[in-house]
């Protein structure tokens, strides 16, 4: 199930992206329900008790011969010395957090539109250990990217917020308390770098914490993110044997269901990498096993 959330398309002749960059809109909510329509005339219910539908992710699409999804997952936004605001020129997030919580800030803030796009702010020491999305690490060249319109590049500060659309004076106040966190360690506003996913995903020879470093001198430099849709939450309601239930309760004789077709067990929630993989494996692996008869010669505590 597609979320309709905004996303970008470059027209580019290339995936090095040499063309520039123009708004675009995702699949509306209803092209993916013909299929679980259809299966709910057969009897089946869908699980609705869910904290959001969709499992989100901020990125950008680059369309070339074929199109290509081009997330922001984890390779950038976790590594010391890159901070996320809206258009306010706050943060607004912890930015090592997984892409799904990233794009739930963007949209859950007091006003969603301030936050989409959300730019990615960074020096170019950044650009040359980590990169940032499709500028990989030690890129000398990034004219092509700035050309495009993917990348926004800035002597100063102030010059990089005016070519991006947000306040000067607020980014370089965000940027000064960023830069207080990195030197004590210790994000006093989101928390970054305290929890182990946080930590796994930045940078462990940076010192006191792996996700925090202060940004330097310029030039400077910012990627926008949108958000977008990875997979769906909601599915069909099934059981510990990937049975598709009925209303009642009772499973629909030979039916079964597992990966997006049926409903997360997080409901909703995505508390790190696998969150979707995981459960299609295990459902799908005690579906097959159930239909062939075989599933009680393995004992679980859910049975």
């Amino acid at each position: 199930m597609a979320s309709g959330a905004p996303s970008l398309v470059a027209r580019a002749g290339s995936a090095t992206c040499h063309s520039r960059i123009v708004p675009s809109v995702l699949a509306a909510a209803s092209v993916a329900e013909s299929g679980l329509n259809a299966i709910e005339i057969a009897g089946a219910v869908r699980d609705r008790g869910h904290e959001v539908m969709v499992v989100s992710r901020p990125g950008l699409l680059v369309e070339t011969v074929h199109q290509l999804g081009l997330p922001h997952i984890m390779l950038d936004r976790a590594k010391p010395g890159l901070l996320a605001v809206g258009r306010d020129g706050r943060r607004f997030v912890n930015e090592a957090n997984s892409y799904h919580d990233f794009v739930q800030a963007m949209l859950g803030s007091n006003s969603a539109a301030a936050n989409v796009p959300a730019y990615l702010v960074c020096d170019r020491s950044f650009i040359a250990d980590f990169g940032i999305g499709l500028v990989h690490p030690g890129t000398r060249d990034l004219r092509r990217f700035v050309n495009a319109g993917y990348l926004y590049e800035g002597a100063t500060i102030a010059e990089l917020a005016a070519k991006i659309g947000i306040n000067g004076e607020a980014l370089a106040r965000t940027i000064e308390r960023y830069n207080g966190y990195a030197e004590s360690g210790i994000d006093e506003e989101f928390g970054r770098g305290t929890s182990e996913l946080n930590r796994f995903n930045g940078d462990p020879t940076n010192k006191p914490n792996p996700c925090l470093r202060k940004i330097g001198l310029g030039p400077y430099y910012a990627v926008a993110v949108w958000p977008s849709d990875l997979a769906s939450s909601v599915g069909l309601h099934t059981d510990a044997r990937a049975r598709v239930l009925q209303s009642n309760g009772k499973p629909l004789k030979g039916l079964y269901a597992a990966g997006t077709d049926a409903a997360s067990i997080f409901k909703g929630t995505y508390p790190g990498p696998g969150t979707m993989i995981g459960p299609a494996l295990v459902f799908g692996w005690r579906a097959a096993m159930d239909a062939a008869g075989a599933l009680d010669n393995y004992a679980t505590p859910t049975d």
